[in-house]
């Protein structure tokens, strides 16, 4: 293998979204020399590639807006104010609270945070490999247009969404039990052309879609309408409502299921024309890649489960709060809330961030440990600014030792930096 060059950091984070990036903010804030690592030009992961333009898991559910995340993630919300963004929780018809979000000001409210908290960036850079030494990951293999490099550090963080890090490192991997399902994709849309006043009725844009729905050769899964709000700043429709199913690793299977939905949302914006006020509607933006919920999932120490979340359990070393329900997407159009008991959230225990089999790695966003139903609450990015500054922080912590840091001095330093725990 002819690498290029070589390069050493404290930690090193691989992928950039809300879990990556609050990573390694969390890590360089604990005083280690720390790189991120994108496969894209820019940061947010789903806000941003996918046009998820919605913070789910800031806020509980319930009649008032109480939050449970805070630390990086609330920066990330400040830069987002200082941008002209409205980040007051919006109240949805799930009985959610949700921070609307615009997708250019998402980008660079992370450029600044990581930027400001010099973390060393490597953006259109994929992992492709992994060096490793008995239980321990001694270098990361990456490659730029560039060429390929090895990167060396002493802890690493896996928030790559796909776990990609862990498979590449030999963690073994879960799938979904072979008779369910993996939870489907969806591409949002960003929608122009409306109106000035018009407002959505959503029985007529239901009706719209049954009379769509009575001669199309792909029906529309979401026959409620799915998920459609205004955007701020551009005045935008978002409207998601493109599920389909994909296994979201392979190039076949995603060539498919891009170039399906792509023809999808183009089919159903005929579905908005015919609503009042939307003749003229038209698509700005979808993706640029499809919204992926679910892939696989490396073994961790511990789990979190559907009896934490259902009781709202508390724990000892509870590094972050889950409160977004369980929303379990069974198939397209198909989606189970289930609320989350006790106060309102369930403590993430640090196990759940520690793979079995890998000293020196940590897992963040929606590859933490989890069962099929808690997994419906913690992929959240609300949720994974949490898991992934505990990650960061715990990776810091142990650079010096090597060893796993306890829970206790863990908790103790997320709170120094404004995390709730």
């Amino acid at each position: 293998m002819n690498l290029t060059r070589k390069e050493r950091y404290d930690v090193v984070v691989v992928g950039g979204g809300a879990a990556g990036a609050a990573a390694a903010v969390g890590a360089a804030r604990t005083g280690a020399h720390t790189l991120l690592v994108e496969r894209y030009g820019f940061l947010g992961g789903a806000a941003t590639h996918s046009q998820v333009l919605a913070y789910c898991g800031f806020y509980g559910q319930g009649e008032i807006a109480v939050q449970q995340v805070a630390g990086v993630g609330e920066d990330v919300l400040r830069e987002l104010r200082v941008l002209g963004v409205d980040t007051k929780p919006l109240y949805s018809r799930t009985g959610n609270w949700i921070v609307v979000l615009d997708v250019e000001a998402t980008k660079l409210a992370f450029d600044r945070l990581l930027l400001a908290d010099q973390v060393a960036l490597r953006l259109h850079t994929r992992l492709v490999g992994v060096q490793r030494s008995g239980d321990t990951i001694t270098a990361i293999i990456v490659a730029d247009h560039d060429g390929m490099h090895e990167i060396q550090a002493a802890c690493f963080v896996d928030a790559s969404g796909e776990g990609s890090l862990s498979a590449y490192a030999g963690v073994d991997l879960r799938h979904p039990a072979h008779d369910v399902s993996l939870q489907p994709a969806s591409l949002p849309m960003r929608i122009a052309g409306i109106a000035n006043g018009a407002l959505l009725d959503r029985t007529r844009l239901t009706q719209l879609i049954k009379q769509y729905n009575q001669s199309a050769d792909e029906p529309v899964a979401r026959e409620d309408g799915g998920v459609i709000l205004s955007l701020p700043l551009s005045g935008d429709v978002w409207w998601m409502n493109v599920d389909l199913g994909t296994g979201g690793l392979g190039g076949e299977d995603l060539a498919r299921a891009e170039t399906q939905a792509r023809e999808l949302a183009w089919r159903y914006l005929s579905i908005l024309r015919g609503h009042p006020g939307f003749e003229s509607a038209y698509i700005v933006s979808t993706g640029p890649q499809l919204g992926i919920r679910e892939t696989r999932h490396p073994q961790s120490v511990r789990d979190v489960n559907v009896v934490d979340a259902r009781q709202g359990s508390r724990s000892s070393d509870g590094i972050g709060r889950g409160c977004w329900p369980m929303e379990v997407h069974e198939s397209p159009g198909r989606i189970r809330y289930t609320p989350i008991g006790g106060a309102g959230f369930f403590d993430i225990p640090h196990q759940a961030l520690l793979p079995k089999g890998v000293a020196n790695l940590r897992l963040a966003g929606r590859v933490i440990g989890s069962d099929r139903e808690a997994y419906g609450s913690i992929r959240v990015m609300g949720t994974s600014f949490a898991t992934g500054h505990a990650a960061g922080v715990s990776a810091a912590l142990s650079v010096d030792n090597r060893a796993i840091v306890s829970s206790d001095a863990l908790r103790k330093a997320l709170v120094e930096q404004h995390a709730i725990v």
